[in-house]
């Protein structure tokens, strides 16, 4: 399978996530549906080629916040 590059879309919303934000706040945020933004971070996990959330942000080098 060949793998894409993240989008920026993507690329933010895994990094709301890394800051500790649940989908629902990220859509608010983002002027999104939590509909939306679960289907962007399942693209990500694809792109990733990854099968969790926390796996996603390891490979993009994004921290987890505590």
């Amino acid at each position: 399978m060949k793998t894409r590059m993240l989008s920026p879309f993507e690329k933010t919303c895994l990094r709301w996530v890394s800051l500790g934000r649940t989908l629902a706040e990220i859509a608010l945020l983002e002027g999104k549906s939590v509909g939306e933004i679960e289907h962007c971070l399942k693209r990500a996990l694809v792109s990733l080629d990854v099968t969790s959330i926390w796996e996603a942000l390891d490979k993009t080098g994004l921290s987890r916040s505590g």
